[in-house]
């Protein structure tokens, strides 16, 4: 494998995993320029104006990027599916290095930025919350200790880690184990305090409850995935020479798509009746 321990070039990096539809450029893993939006059903047709409107922006062509990262996931199907189609074509077409990131870990990592506390050097817990609908959502947890994740918003710091791996979960039942993680955790990994980032709006009534069963510090934080931390987390990587296979790449869904798992149950409901 080629060193590439100081890996560098421009990096596009873009999500679509929810509302947000976002698009950044990195260079040497710090951001030249970004621009985002919130409009859920205008990603399919507003992706790539966002990369021709920034790449102008910036005086940079297609060419002038050297990899692509992507928000692989999990959040809307559709929205996942665009960024990846495009991400994958990008690669494919101009040879460039490709890499899939947690959508869930890029909001959980700015969220964490964005609610920094200059005097907490204790161990902190970021929940991400993505709305999956029927008081569901998509969430995983990470956490960090010390006064930034980050260290001069470039590279990630050392202790950055996933403590419980990404998936969909019932909301209350969720809340309910990360009372029973943190409770069966040695005393120096308790969390000193929890911050729930993302689509916090329809949750409220739980993550009030929360609050109340939580004898630490607890927080919300509303807050819209930003691509500078998707290329946040890709470089890292790229600097260790991962990357994707353009063919093989895919989203990481986490659950099939509402017709899809409709027509399956009925097809189970079927056969059961035979």
């Amino acid at each position: 494998m080629t060193d590439r321990t100081n890996y560098s070039g421009r990096c596009l990096a873009i999500d679509t995993s929810s509302s947000a539809m976002t698009v950044a450029i990195l260079e040497n893993g710090k951001m030249l320029g970004e621009v985002s939006s919130h409009a859920e059903r205008n990603h399919s047709i507003g992706l790539l104006p966002h990369i021709q409107d920034l790449l102008a922006a910036l005086q940079l062509k297609p060419k002038d990027l050297q990899s692509v990262a992507v928000g692989q996931g999990p959040g809307s199907y559709t929205g996942v599916r665009i960024a990846v189609s495009v991400a994958k074509t990008f690669a494919w077409s101009l040879g460039l290095d490709l890499i899939g990131v947690s959508s869930l870990e890029a909001m959980a990592l700015g969220g964490a930025m964005k609610q920094e506390d200059k005097s907490n050097k204790r161990l902190t817990w970021v929940v991400p919350l993505l709305d999956g609908r029927r008081k569901q959502a998509f969430t995983a947890v990470y956490a960090y200790s010390g006064v930034s994740p980050m260290s001069d918003q470039v590279a990630l710091t050392a202790d950055w880690h996933e403590v419980l791996p990404d998936g969909i979960r019932v909301i209350g039942a969720w809340l309910t184990q990360l009372l029973e993680q943190a409770a069966s955790t040695e005393p120096e990994q308790v969390p000193h305090k929890i911050l729930f980032v993302g689509e916090t709006e329809g949750f409220s009534e739980e993550l009030a409850q929360f609050a109340q069963d939580w004898k630490g510090s607890s927080e919300q934080l509303s807050y819209g995935i930003e691509a500078q931390y998707i290329g946040a987390l890709a470089y890292p990587r790229l600097a260790k020479g991962e990357k994707a296979d353009v063919h093989t790449f895919v989203p990481n869904y986490t659950r099939l798509p509402e017709a899809e798992a409709n027509l399956l149950a009925g097809i189970q409901v079927k056969k059961g009746g035979n």
